[in-house]
């Protein structure tokens, strides 16, 4: 049965995401219990703390219910982050779609008889199996980590919450399918990643910024954050979480009908090009010849794409920021502690936070897009085309180093152009050094993501993007739990968001930089040693 084919195909991924959810529930239930404390003086002080913080936030997170409960805190802290680990998984697992396809195996299944239909539903089916196996262990993770002489588990919140994960899943899904289906396989993993991000911003940007609330209704993370099951007194919003589900069974059919109309290999529709004669003598501009120029060309449409959001949503944080200081600063409980956490200015240290935390998220976005691509290449012919020029495979993974790194300073720079703009119109005044500095340090950052992601591509091309997606999520909590748990610094180190460090009030760490260029530089020289050892398309 085709189901099972496809099941076995996204096997790797059900298994990889479904650990990465069980431990991220399991360590921050119990982590709950080392910072919330024990007495309920002590939860209701934490909780307060918490809700005052996070209020301010709600331009990224949603606001936490009853967080002096083990549920309450979990159901705010791990299962808003599951909504975006299931998304990242839901793009790679759609962009897998198409990589088959630009492989010839879903060619061959459409061979057997199956019929385009049967062959998308398939490829749901398994993925809807999956999605409840991540939302699974994500509630064993949670059940083992209650104290049970301390609180006590309500299963059916648990069930909710493991309902409202596989929808969210399921519609992120769907979407991302859709996506695909209207773009080339090259773009299918950026197009449904810039899709689902959109949506994301749509939602929660919508708590800050009032034009932005009838938009919100369209995406399926605002459905998500209505019910908050896991927490005592929480609502299981029921009509949303059946929207969620329409969403899903609505995308799911719409990539169905757009599978069916458009030819194997093809995007639905193209975009009108000039027709040009043919040419069939070697250009003879100079730089033509250097492979990077070359490279950089190909990308440049997605390229441009990436710098101008990037400029732009920096410049919105900078507006941000403002908005969330002001307020904070009129809280007189919180001016202790600000003064406590905060050292020197108090709108460099809240931009770094805001803004620096959530480009480090978009340019590993940016180094998984390119890995994801190299991927592709490896399987649909175009790696074997370059090699056959004859280019040695060192040779190809030096390109797509400098590729990847010009491409990411390129973005760098645009980010650092918004937020100097934008901060003198709202009167902030920044180091310019440290914010060149602070921006030029996501070149080493995107690095690290695509030296990892080159290393995978060069030994499991077909799992390397949902590897890589589940490694950046899992550093990322990294360096969030690793102060909790009291991790040793060689654990904190494994993180490239806690090596970024805080550049913009605080200077370049350079231990962090240090490390970040070595893994660099061994990971891009380890994936070409590794690439020629193995047979393309292997």
């Amino acid at each position: 049965m085709s189901w099972l084919y496809a099941l076995r195909q996204g096997r790797w991924g059900i298994a990889g995401f479904s650990a990465l959810a069980f431990v991220i529930t399991l360590l921050n239930t119990i982590g709950f219990y080392r910072i919330a404390g024990n007495t309920p003086t002590e939860r209701a002080a934490f909780a307060r703390s918490i809700t005052v913080l996070a209020g301010q936030f709600t331009v990224l997170l949603a606001p936490p219910f009853r967080a002096d409960t083990v549920g309450g805190y979990v159901q705010f802290r791990v299962y808003g982050a599951l909504a975006i680990l299931v998304a990242v998984w839901a793009v790679a697992a759609a962009a897998g779609t198409r990589g088959d396809e630009e492989r010839g195996l879903l060619e061959a299944v459409l061979a057997t008889g199956v019929s385009r239909a049967d062959a998308i539903a398939s490829r749901f089916l398994a993925f809807a199996m999956g999605g409840v196996v991540v939302a699974a262990a994500a509630a064993l993770g949670f059940v083992l980590g209650v104290d049970r002489t301390q609180d006590a588990i309500d299963a059916f919140s648990v069930l909710g919450a493991s309902v409202l994960v596989a929808g969210i899943a399921l519609a992120c899904y769907s979407l991302a399918l859709l996506v695909t289906q209207l773009v080339s396989a090259r773009f299918a993993a950026a197009g449904a990643g810039i899709v689902l991000l959109a949506l994301f911003l749509t939602n929660s940007l919508s708590r800050t910024i009032d034009a932005l609330l009838t938009w919100r209704v369209l995406s399926p993370f605002y459905y998500y954050d209505r019910s908050q099951p896991l927490s005592p007194g929480g609502n299981f919003d029921v009509r949303a979480t059946e929207v969620l589900f329409a969403i899903a069974v609505v995308g799911a059919v719409a990539a169905t009908l757009a599978f069916a109309f458009r030819d194997l290999g093809s995007p639905i529709a193209r975009l009108p090009v000039r027709a040009h004669p043919p040419v069939r003598d070697i250009s003879h501009v100079p730089f033509w010849r250097a492979p990077i120029v070359r490279g950089l060309y190909d990308r440049r449409f997605g390229l441009v794409v990436w710098m101008a959001g990037f400029a732009a949503l920096a410049a919105l944080f900078v507006v941000l920021t403002k908005q969330i200081v002001q307020p904070l600063l009129a809280i007189a409980a919180l001016r202790p502690y600000i003064d406590s956490v905060i050292k020197g200015d108090i709108y460099p240290s809240f931009l770094g936070i805001l803004w620096f935390a959530f480009g480090q998220l978009l340019i590993a976005g940016y180094a998984i897009t390119q890995v994801g691509r190299w991927s592709a290449e490896d399987g649909d012919g175009r790696l074997e085309l370059v090699l056959s020029q004859p280019v040695s495979r060192r040779a190809v993974v030096l390109e797509r180093a400098l590729v990847l790194g010009l491409g990411a300073l390129a973005i760098a720079a645009a980010g650092a152009v918004g937020v100097a703009l934008e901060a003198r119109s709202q009167a902030i005044v920044l180091d310019t050094g440290r914010l060149a500095t602070a921006s030029m340090l996501l070149v080493p950052f995107a690095g690290f993501f695509a030296a990892i992601g080159s290393l995978l591509a060069a030994r499991v091309p077909r799992a390397t993007v949902g590897v890589l997606g589940g490694f950046a999520f899992v550093t990322y909590f990294i360096d969030q739990l690793a102060p909790v748990f009291k991790w040793p610094a060689w654990v904190e180190d494994l993180s490239p968001f806690h090596l970024y460090g805080r550049p913009l009030t605080s200077g370049v760490d350079g231990t962090g930089l240090a490390i970040m260029v070595a893994v660099v530089l061994v990971g891009f020289v380890a994936s070409a040693l590794l690439l020629e050892r193995r047979d393309v398309g292997a």
